[in-house]
């Protein structure tokens, strides 16, 4: 009896992924090798790939990773409590703000040591004509 229960489960589970997938529209990259929901993001394919390949040791989830996870982290909670406490919009959000102003907002000691990871990252920033938001 379980058995059946647990096959009808699996069976709606199926079929609801399948519909999900036709009601999904995907476009073919240029590359012929990637595919995705929006066309416009077929361009950070290659950027990707670079990231990888040179930033992240082919793939390995090692310092680089978590540094620029930290990166992310510490850009999207920075805020300016001056200019909160005026009523006006203090910042906050994964802006890429760190990184533009990283001789300012590097000196605070919450983010002491991201200054490596956006040195790092720059050239590919550079190299992909990307903003910093972007990577």
């Amino acid at each position: 009896m379980a058995f059946k229960i647990l096959a009808s489960f699996i069976s709606v589970l199926a079929a609801l992924q399948a519909a999900n997938g036709a009601v999904t529209r995907r476009v073919t990259c240029p590359d012929g090798v990637n595919t995705a929901s929006n066309a416009a993001c077929c361009a950070l394919f290659p950027v990707l790939d670079d990231i990888q390949k040179n930033l992240f040791d082919g793939g390995e989830c090692g310092e680089e990773v978590h540094e620029s996870l930290r990166l992310t982290f510490h850009d999207a909670i920075g805020i300016s409590p001056e200019i909160a406490a005026t009523g006006a919009f203090g910042g906050g959000g994964a802006d890429g703000s760190i990184a533009i102003f990283d001789d300012i907002e590097t000196n605070f000691h919450a983010n002491n040591g991201v200054d490596e990871i956006i040195g790092e990252q720059k050239p590919f920033i550079a190299r992909h004509n990307l903003t910093t938001a972007d990577l």
